[in-house]
């Protein structure tokens, strides 16, 4: 599920005070953040805009500059709830821009907010000729959009500062994490990103931070958005909405792609990709390669591909249930919720690693989905294609249930039922579709926690399979005679008051205790 950007790697980008602009060109501080702004910016023309110690040789920006400049403010808007408005009137502007001679100290430089006329100024290195036509991918258009990043109110991560001798303010940013990976605001690479390549847009604690300042913008990419993947240089993607998707069927290398916010993804151990705090990824093709998958709890549609591929799961092996849908898609139920897959070959859980099919359980029941979502009932009744068409179109994202209707409770706990189906908890499914909800029967009559309690053999031979014990009563038990009440709770909590404070006197709860546990370590009864 989505995640929080951990709090030290925000306040690490913070400027001292938290400065940060409100509209009309107030500068807020720390009391005050997480509200929409609207920001006036501008072009400097002359010297007399700006301080004495940023006049040594001044120039206007030219066109390919100011180009960058805008390019540059829209990669900061678009992630953040700031709104960028450009005026002819650059001295009375919140940020403006120019350029001027730094004798190679720095490339550029940059003001935090502030109501002083140096507050929001940014200025290029006109003695680098690089900086003439700052072009995205190279490090003169990174430098911009850091700098801008300064004139919002972000510091750098770690104790240093071009072209001066003090250093920058702490808190700051481990080692491992002070880099351009996760900061534009870094002066670190990384070596496991692209060659070749500097970034185009704020990057993993970047976002977070400014977000934190401004608050996010929840408008970006609207709708279900496809991303081909460009391995050839690292992105960090802001995506709140819709069920998008990573397609990565043109690639030869292997993928590595981890669908979870705040998490990398690598091609050929090349790190190209970052999905900020809040995106939603649903969907991922791999290509060519042995690719992997990292599923994200908000329901997975994965394709591997070509290549032996691999779905990596956040629990142990024990806690998921694999269903095969038809002849090449299966469902994977559990601690992550419900993910549908397609050319893969292995699953990996905490606990370790198996191929798929040692894990297939059973079919994908369409009748039991169905009852298992009162609504689905009412839309298609019996309809199994139908009810198949939903799951894969929109109960994988919705996180619906596919287990919600136990068949073998319904059975167990209506007589007439048993004497009409027998054993056949298909034709039960249907029953209850067609005529038991509306008949208002639910699949929670028959108390399987006194039926198994009461009969210690079953907890021997089933533990906690519930629809195990109750297939027993369908098939023997109600013939045997067996008992509901050999166990007594009320007893089993007197004589454990360990268990009675665990379970907070709850009756429910020791019989639970003592099917999962208390029997296995020779509890009194009494």
């Amino acid at each position: 599920m989505s995640q929080s950007a951990p709090p030290d790697t925000v306040s690490a980008l913070l400027a001292s005070g938290t400065p940060h602009w409100g509209n009309a060109g107030t500068v807020l501080d720390g009391g005050s953040v997480g509200g929409s702004a609207t920001v006036s910016y501008g072009f400097l023309t002359t010297a007399r805009q700006v301080s004495a110690a940023d006049a040594s040789g001044f120039a206007a920006m030219n066109t390919e500059q100011r180009a960058a400049v805008r390019r540059a403010l829209a990669a900061w808007s678009a992630v953040a709830n700031v709104t960028f408005v450009e005026t002819s009137d650059a001295a009375g502007a919140a940020v403006a821009f120019g350029t001027n001679r730094q004798n190679g100290q720095s490339a550029a430089y940059a003001y935090y907010p502030s109501t002083a006329i140096q507050g929001g100024q940014v200025f290029l290195a006109n003695d680098s000729a690089a900086n003439a036509n700052p072009t995205a991918g190279g490090y003169s258009y990174m430098t911009v959009i850091h700098e801008i990043g300064h004139a919002l109110g972000l510091k750098h991560p770690g104790n240093y500062n071009a072209g001066s001798g003090e250093g920058t303010e702490g808190p700051y940013l481990p080692a491992t994490t002070d880099n351009y990976a996760y900061s534009i605001m870094s002066y670190n690479a990384n070596d496991a990103l692209p060659s070749g390549s500097y970034l185009t847009g704020p990057s993993l604690y970047d976002i977070a931070a400014i977000q934190y300042l401004y608050g996010a913008n929840m408008s970006a990419a609207p709708g279900d958005t496809g991303y081909t993947l460009d391995t050839g240089r690292f992105t960090t993607l802001w995506d709140p909405n819709g069920h998008n998707s990573l397609n990565g069927g043109a690639q030869t290398a292997s993928l590595s792609l981890d669908l979870r916010d705040g998490q990398f993804s690598s091609a050929g151990g090349t790190v190209f990709l970052a999905l900020a705090y809040g995106t939603t990824m649903q969907l991922a093709t791999g290509g060519n390669g042995d690719d992997s998958f990292a599923v994200n709890g908000l329901g997975n549609v994965l394709d591997g591909g070509a290549g032996t591929d691999t779905a990596v799961f956040s629990g142990r092996r024990a806690q998921y249930r694999v269903q095969q849908m038809d002849a090449g898609r299966y469902v994977v139920s559990g601690a992550d919720g419900n993910d549908l897959l397609t050319n893969i070959e292995y699953l990996r859980f905490s606990d370790g690693g198996t191929a798929l099919p040692a894990m297939v359980s059973g079919s994908f029941d369409a009748l039991r989905y169905t009852a298992s979502n009162a609504d689905l009932i009412a839309a298609f009744g019996t309809d199994k294609t139908a009810a198949t068409q939903h799951l894969v179109g929109f109960g994988i994202y919705e996180g619906r249930s596919l287990t919600g209707f136990d068949p073998y409770n319904y059975l167990a706990g209506y007589g007439d039922l048993l004497n009409a189906f027998g054993s056949d908890v298909g034709a039960a499914t249907g029953h209850f579709i067609t005529n038991g909800y509306r008949e208002g029967r639910n699949s929670t009559l028959f108390d399987t926690l006194s039926y198994e309690a009461s009969n210690r053999d079953l907890i021997a031979a089933f533990g906690s399979d519930r629809e195990a014990v109750e297939l027993h009563y369908i098939v023997h038990g109600r013939f045997e005679g067996r008992s509901f009440t050999t166990f007594n709770a009320a007893a089993y909590l007197a004589a454990n008051p360990d268990v009675n404070a665990a379970v907070g006197g709850s009756l429910a709860g020791a019989k639970q205790h003592y099917v999962s546990y208390g029997y296995a370590e020779g509890r009194a009864l009494a």
